[in-house]
């Protein structure tokens, strides 16, 4: 096939390609809002005072949840996810929260060690101060200590979305059904249209390289608005 037959293809097929687009979006971006709340519940776990035998014990259970999740890659999880935790999940008719619980629980082992170190760089004195007006060390944490650490690290989590977004393309190696109807994500898409027409399965892939770059540069871009709009309120 021409280069001209080969975009006349992509064409064609473009409504199949945007929904594989869809599904790879719906995946991260829930996965994302999974991975930031457990990050926020870890990281409190880990800076936490070891006052007591149950934090002691969630602090342990936290260390090697984030040492497993960030010491094995994300493929290997995903199946494991796949094949044996929810399998109850995977053979429902429409099984997305399988990739997008694998994606959220792999998210928030990083999330979690972001958002501690944002934590550990806010003045100790934030959390002495809301203390000293009788709020509870959790209260303090959540509505004085956390927002503060999310302003300061706001560029590494975008970074980890980025990768987030970037990694849904390991979903292609798992079979996707909507309310009984097979689906692909981007990439598992252009796999199975090119396979389909080999002459075009070069342009296919390039095609999802284009539409993976135009979404790391549109959050790149809300990345640079937000931290230029809480430049502005700080002044």
């Amino acid at each position: 096939m021409d280069i001209l037959a080969q975009l006349n293809y992509i064409f064609t097929v473009r409504e199949r390609i945007l929904e594989g687009l869809g599904i790879s979006l719906l995946i991260a971006f829930v996965a994302v809002v999974i991975g930031f709340v457990i990050g926020i519940l870890l990281a409190m776990v880990k800076i936490a005072p070891k006052t007591n035998i149950v934090i002691k014990i969630f602090d342990k259970i936290a260390d090697i949840y984030i040492a497993v999740i960030r010491g094995t890659p994300m493929l290997v999880q995903l199946l494991i996810m796949y094949g044996v935790i929810l399998v109850s999940l995977k053979q429902s008719d429409t099984n997305l929260l399988v990739p997008i619980i694998s994606f959220g629980v792999n998210s928030g082992a990083y999330m979690a060690e972001i958002i501690r170190s944002g934590i550990n760089s806010v003045d100790k004195g934030q959390m002495e101060a809301g203390r000293s007006l009788g709020m509870s060390w959790v209260g303090t944490m959540m509505r004085i200590v956390i927002p503060q650490a999310i302003k300061v690290v706001i560029p590494t989590i975008f970074n980890e979305i980025i990768i987030l977004v970037k990694e849904t393309s390991v979903v292609a190696y798992i079979l996707l059904r909507v309310n009984g109807r097979q689906v692909w994500d981007l990439l598992g898409i252009a796999e199975k249209l090119g396979l389909a027409v080999p002459g075009a399965y070069m342009a296919l892939i390039f095609t999802v390289a284009i539409l993976y770059l135009i979404i790391v540069l549109l959050l790149t871009l809300i990345q640079k608005l937000i931290e230029k709009g809480l430049k502005k309120n700080e002044k």
